[in-house]
Formats: C-alpha cells, structure tokens, sequence
C-alpha cells in the first residue's frame, strides 16, 4: 500500500508538472509579436525631406523600427521610399505559427492569410547582430542569435540547434520570425567589422553544438549567442553584458556596444538602446 501511494504521488507530481508547463508556454506564446498600438502616420512628408532632424529619427523608429544606422544609410543612397514599405510591415497585422524544431523547443513564425510572410530587412552589413526572442524551450524564451557575413547574398553563420555544427545559412528565415533585431557594432568602421565576420567564417564554422559551450574555460563546441560573442571578443569586443555564463541572446540583446539597425515585433518604447 505504501509503495502504490509513493507511485500515485510520483504520477500526480509529473502531470502538474506537465500542466504547469503547458500553462506556462501558452503564456510565452502571447508574448510572441509585438504590433504597434498607435497610429500609422503618413512618412511622406519625411521621405522629402533633404536633412532629418534628432527628433525625426526617433518618429522614424517608432514608425518603421529603423535606427540611425539604417535611416543614414537609406538617405545616403537616395533609398528614401523604401522607409514606407518598411512601415508597411511594421504595421501589418499578422499570425503566428509555432512549430517543434527540437524535440523540446519550438519556433515560431510569421503567417498572413495562411501562407508564410516575410519581413522586409532594407539594410544590412557584413558582422552585423541578428537576434530573436521567437525560440522557446516550454515558456523560457531562449532566443536565438547569428553573425551576417555575406551581407549582398544576404549569409549568416550561425550554430542552429543542438546535435548540428555551426554552418554559413541564407538569411531568409530570419525574415519570417515574429520578433527579431538587427544589432551592429557602435563607433567601428565597416571594414573592421567585416574582418570580424572574415575572421568568424575562418575559425567559428563547422564547430558542434555545445550548451555549455565556455563553461569553466571549455574551448570545444559552441552555440548560437556563444559563437556570436566568441567572433566579437576575438577583437576585443565583449558583447556579453552581464558577464556571467552562459552568454545568452539576451546578454548581447543588452550590450551598450551595440546599437539598433533594425527592430521587427517588438515594442520599440520598451528598448533601452534607442
């Protein structure tokens, strides 16, 4: 009788601990793309103007999730009409799919219509952050994060999932997450973060998935927010902000020596970087 009351507390024990985890990603999942709860404004009379003043990069942002970098960039090349179909994304309402990619974590993804929607990203530079909140093991937002080396055919490096090695990947899927950040490197010329990148795609691929990748000077195996850190702090760029291991998504998300490119389905008022 005893041995059939430890049995039926051990059963109990595992199906509310099931429960609590069903529960718990199901509040993850309401987390998962931020839309704009203000008005769509009219850039038109921006896009015309010749020279943006300080406060127009900030209505810029809240109104397409460009940062200084990508405005600049934009009105350099005379690429100014394409703020308004990043605008358009910005504000479009969308659904989101959620899908196993691991036995224990899933990805989510954007859907409009039912078919698969993607995210117009009008700049991009070789060494620069991509990062995702739209990974989750249950209700832990894990995050995920790659390195842009090939910036004209749009590559990433990045270290995928557990039980593969770091790889050169297309950057299209990352288009289609809910939530992402384009990040770059404050105060550095494009030419050394593209030595950064080089320097990643020499010594940062091919290497296996490791989660405890750097723990206790561990040197083999790596894994996506380690790989992207391991290519920064090379050249003496510590992008971990907390300086505590593991280094996350998150830690780099906050690192002060990073600025904001681009931002997609998150609040752009609840970003500290602008």
């Amino acid at each position: 009788m005893k041995k059939k009351k430890v049995l039926y507390s051990i059963i109990i024990l595992v199906m509310v601990t099931v429960v609590l985890l069903y529960l718990w990603e199901l509040c993850a999942e309401g987390g998962a793309h931020y839309t704009p709860d203000y008005p769509m404004v009219s850039l038109r009379p921006y896009v015309e103007k010749e020279e943006l003043a300080k406060e127009d990069y900030k209505f810029l942002f809240e109104q397409t999730g460009l940062g200084k970098p990508a405005i600049d960039t934009l009105w350099e090349e005379g690429r100014q009409e394409e703020i308004i179909s990043v605008q358009e994304c910005f504000f479009e309402k969308v659904t989101v799919t959620c899908e196993n990619n691991t036995v224990i974590s899933k990805e989510e993804r954007l859907c409009k219509d039912g078919e698969n929607y993607k995210v117009y990203i009008p700049v991009i530079e070789e060494g620069d952050i991509l990062i995702t909140f739209s990974t989750h093991v249950f209700g832990w937002r894990v995050g995920h994060t790659a390195l842009v080396v090939d910036a004209v055919n749009q590559r990433t490096l990045e270290a995928r999932v557990l039980g593969t090695d770091s790889a050169v990947m297309t950057m299209s899927h990352w288009q289609e997450y809910p939530s992402f950040a384009v990040l770059r490197l404050k105060g550095v010329a494009l030419e050394e973060r593209m030595l950064i990148a080089e320097n990643a795609l020499d010594k940062l691929k091919g290497i296996p998935y490791s989660l405890h990748a750097g723990l206790l000077g561990q040197r083999e195996g790596t894994h996506c927010s380690h790989l992207v850190w391991s290519a920064y702090k090379c050249s003496d760029h510590d992008l971990d902000s907390d300086g505590n291991w593991p280094v996350t998504p998150r830690d780099i998300f906050e690192s002060p020596l990073l600025e904001v490119v681009q931002l997609y389905g998150m609040n752009p008022e609840a970003l500290k970087k602008y």
